[in-house]
């Protein structure tokens, strides 16, 4: 019998998640990561969220796959199944997030990728590094100088991943909190927007308008750092689930929207 994809916040309570991709194929996710002491390390970045399932079908339903597609970035990529799906897409993916998410559940998610997928790396990267270098980095007008100041390896790290070639950028489930919102389009930024001799990815984000106002608002900083995105059509994400066989309600993910957009 094929493993039934249930919605996110069905499966919080299960520790191991036997899921599919919307490829059809069967994965199983770590979650629930807990302390030495046994103590939760929380459920925010370790449990599959309703965000990364339905960009994943959309991504399935709208990008063929092909080897060697070229390079993805996840920013706040928590238990990986998105990165599991831009991986079965043909992409290199490298997902990240900070610790202890990636050692306790995102790294070892990613080991467990089926056959013929590309590859997948689990780095950390902090998005408030971001935010700090664009600081050191402004000249006196302002106006940026380019190249990492930092000196903190974990910092140049970050920054250096930041920096490299990327085909696609994804991030879901990461706009909610109005004071991360800076930080996430900073590394957002550093990662997508154009630069002489870099190729510029198209963005996609995946979230849940729990308050319109914050999501409204995250969406014009975007806008005022040169990135427009665009909503993608109900619809369209609608027959995405349905191609990938989930038969969910419309209760079962009411609020999840995906966006698409691309610095200009």
């Amino acid at each position: 019998m094929d493993t039934e994809v249930l919605p996110a916040p069905n499966t919080k309570h299960v520790a191991t998640l036997h899921t599919r991709l919307p490829n059809g194929d069967e994965v199983t996710l770590l979650q629930q990561a807990v302390d030495a002491d046994g103590t939760r390390l929380g459920t925010t970045g370790t449990t599959l969220w309703l965000g990364a399932q339905v960009l994943s079908a959309y991504l399935a339903s709208a990008i063929e796959f092909k080897p060697n597609r070229g390079r993805a970035l996840e920013l706040g990529a928590g238990v990986g199944y998105l990165a599991l799906t831009v991986a079965s897409l043909g992409y290199d993916v490298v997902t990240s997030d900070i610790e202890p998410v990636v050692s306790r559940v995102l790294s070892p998610n990613a080991a467990a990728a089926p056959r013929g997928c590309g590859t997948i790396e689990a780095r950390e990267i902090d998005w408030f590094d971001a935010v700090r270098a664009a600081s050191e980095e402004s000249g006196p007008s302002g106006s940026k100088q380019g190249g990492s100041t930092s000196t903190d390896p974990k910092s140049s790290a970050s920054l250096a991943l930041l920096d490299a070639q990327y085909d696609l950028v994804v991030t879901t489930d990461t706009i909610y909190a109005p004071e991360m919102t800076p930080a996430l389009w900073a590394a957002l930024e550093r990662a997508a927007a154009p630069r002489p001799g870099r190729r510029t990815p198209t963005v996609y984000i995946g979230l849940e308008r729990r308050d319109p106002r914050v999501v409204d608002a995250a969406m014009e900083m975007g806008r005022q750092r040169g990135c427009t995105m665009r909503r993608v059509a109900h619809g369209r994400v609608v027959k995405a689930l349905e191609r990938a066989g989930w038969h969910w309600g419309p209760e079962d993910w009411e609020g999840i929207e995906v966006w698409k957009g691309k610095w200009r």
